[in-house]
């Protein structure tokens, strides 16, 4: 455990100093187990009504061409031991049912899925739900509307029957979220599901360098964008570099940037472009378009990383990250060391600050030092299952200095490891060195003790992880990304607030606000974000969510193109205290939990995408934390 400023060795696992740390950090540990005390003991079931989305039928887990009903299910803990063997909903007045089961004669079909992905049911098949661990504690069920549950005197029962023969039943509570204000922008909008691929270079040559749309007898790049709204115009699209080489293409006239070539995947050599670039199409429902670009080498070397930005005739703008088709590998970190590793590894080292916490010192030992540790943040993506054995921090430019976990890198001083789900939990030996499973994305806090010069210097520092099959990767450190002045009011650096914040997406179990500025149901499940804050005697002012690029996607005070973000407090969970755009203005005065939502743009459905929760307060001042998903 992290000893909070005191001198006791890190490594000491007394009961009575286990217990203390506990009791201090308090809101700090965004673990399951510090939420357990705000939920009903085993969970909490909700009805959210009717939504725009038809994942089920009546009797099999395949689409109907009818809405479905969509019922939420938040139990106390994740259920990482615990497979389900089936789910029941029973409704009164009138009487049914609805199963898990694939086939039961007497009852309907009910879907099952995360609420982190609600589009993925998890009951496809017989038998397919009791085979798999749900390591989640939040669900969802889709049922098909039956033209009854506009009936405000039908009451439901939902009903768990685990594998090892436990039951769990819970009356189902009425989502009582209130419907768009009148007169809002949010009547008749409707969300953006986004994805995009690079599939490398093509054999067709459609655009060149110039703004005219015409060939330069080279063979173009390709990216495939699918886009997923109702009734809306695209206006334009930028396709630019996130990471790596410089480079932009666009449909806009004149620009300066070279243009892109738009076609639908249906008729790939149709170009639906006017000769100066531009173009518009409507979508009624969903779209496929395969973009051409003139490639300098930039797609060739697969070096870069790119997002494709959307603007609406309306004014929206929306954007997605670009996956690439033909190696999911290249351009992330380049293994060093073996040449025949065959791991998957994508990973992003981050500065975050100081924290008020203590685990090391400058010497090599894990001991503290009775000064606030710098941290960084590494958030982490590993396939095939490896272990991680060491990480290393090295500098650059400026003080000469390295840290590094035991073993790694002789005279560096030591770094300390916990998950970001356990902050207080360091997972380093007794000796500081690691051993840590690693199967698929993880994110860690990583400790280290400053030697003057970080929060005073731009210098580069280099981040490496070492995995248990000998090779390693490596990466430079980023910086935290600044959110823009332009897209929201206040947004210029503000000192830090002397507390504590952490963030936890949790999925999509809600349904009140849309991708305007105001908000309101739209039919769709929000994102849902919890947020641990722990300050003294301060008024919270506004709450923001950036994205990877630091801009400003979500505000509880947004100015378009930006998206309204609700709040609501524990335990008025579902109640939004800011009914329209505006300063929030609530007392925090120690600790308070936070409930944020958010129309899906396509960050949050994403499970890449790297997103930061930004708490401002009326004294000037702020604090940040990464959303861990």
């Amino acid at each position: 455990m992290i000893n909070l400023g005191g001198t006791t060795q890190l490594h000491s696992f007394k009961l009575n100093k286990m217990v203390l740390l506990f009791v201090i950090v308090g809101v700090f540990c965004c673990s399951s187990s510090a939420l357990t005390a705000e939920n009903e003991p085993g969970g909490v079931s909700s009805f959210l009504g009717v939504k725009k989305m038809d994942r089920v039928g009546k009797s099999k887990p395949q689409p109907d061409g009818v809405p479905d009903a969509v019922f939420s299910m938040s139990f106390s803990t994740p259920l990482a031991d615990k497979k389900i063997e089936e789910i029941e909903i029973k409704s009164s007045n009138p009487s049914k049912m609805w199963t898990s089961n694939i086939g039961e004669t007497n009852s309907d079909f009910l879907g099952v899925a995360l609420a982190k992905s609600p589009s993925d049911i998890l009951n496809r098949k017989e038998g397919e739900l009791k085979s798999r661990t749900l390591n989640d504690q939040n669900l969802l069920f889709f049922v098909t509307d039956d033209g009854l549950f506009s009936k405000e005197s039908r009451n439901y029962q939902i009903r768990v029957v685990f594998t090892d023969g436990e039951v769990f039943s819970s009356k189902v509570i009425e989502d009582s979220t209130p419907t768009a204000a009148p007169g809002t922008s949010s009547q008749g909008v409707y969300p953006v599901r986004m994805s995009a691929f690079l599939k490398g270079i093509s054999n067709y040559d459609a655009v060149g360098p110039d703004k005219k749309i015409e060939g330069d007898n080279k063979p173009d790049g390709l990216f495939v964008l699918t886009l997923e709204t109702k009734d809306r115009e695209i206006a334009a699209i930028e396709i630019k570099n996130i990471e790596g080489e410089t480079a932009s293409w666009d449909t806009i006239p004149n620009s300066g940037n070279p243009p892109i070539g738009v076609a639908l995947t249906s008729d790939p050599t149709k170009l639906v472009n006017e000769l100066d670039g531009s173009f518009k199409i409507r979508v009624k429902d969903k779209i496929d378009l395969n973009l051409y670009i003139a490639d300098k080498g930039v797609v060739e070397r697969g070096k870069t990383d790119f997002r494709i930005n959307v603007a609406f005739s309306d004014g929206q703008i929306y954007w997605a990250r670009v996956e690439k088709v033909s190696d999911v590998d290249k351009g992330s970190p380049e293994p060093s060391g073996s040449e025949t590793s065959k791991n998957q590894v994508n990973f992003l080292g981050e500065w975050l600050g100081f924290f008020p916490t203590d685990a090391v010192g400058p010497y090599p030992e894990i001991k503290p030092d009775g000064k606030p540790d710098a941290v960084f943040g590494l958030d982490i993506d590993v396939n095939p299952k490896n272990t991680i054995t060491g990480v290393e921090i090295n500098s650059v430019t400026g003080i000469a200095r390295k840290w590094g976990t035991s073993g790694t890198s002789p005279g560096a001083w030591g770094l300390a490891v916990a998950y970001q789900r356990a902050p207080t939990a360091l997972l380093n030996k007794p000796d500081g060195s690691i051993s840590i499973p690693i199967d698929g994305r993880t994110q860690f806090y990583i400790y280290a003790s400053d030697p003057g010069d970080l929060a005073k210097t731009n210098q580069e520092l280099r981040i490496i992880v070492r995995l248990g099959d000998g090779s390693y990767y490596q990466q430079m450190v980023k910086k935290a990304l600044a959110t823009t002045s332009t897209v929201a009011p206040e947004t210029e650096s503000r000192p830090k607030a002397k507390g504590l914040i952490t963030c936890e997406f949790r999925g999509f179990i809600a349904d009140l606000v849309n991708n305007s500025t105001h908000p309101g149901k739209d039919g769709y499940l929000d994102g849902t974000f919890i947020v641990k804050l722990q300050v003294e005697d301060k008024k919270l002012l506004r709450v923001d969510v950036t994205g990877p690029d630091g801009s400003i996607q979500w505000s509880s005070d947004p100015k378009a193109p930006v998206m309204f973000l609700g709040v609501a407090l524990y335990p008025k969970i579902y109640q939004l205290i800011n009914v329209k755009p505006g300063p929030l203005s609530v007392p925090v005065t120690g600790r308070r939990t936070i409930y944020l939502y958010a129309a899906d743009n396509g960050l949050l459905s994403d499970p890449k995408s790297r997103l930061t929760v930004t708490a401002f307060f009326t004294d000037k001042t702020s604090l940040s934390a990464d959303v861990v998903k």
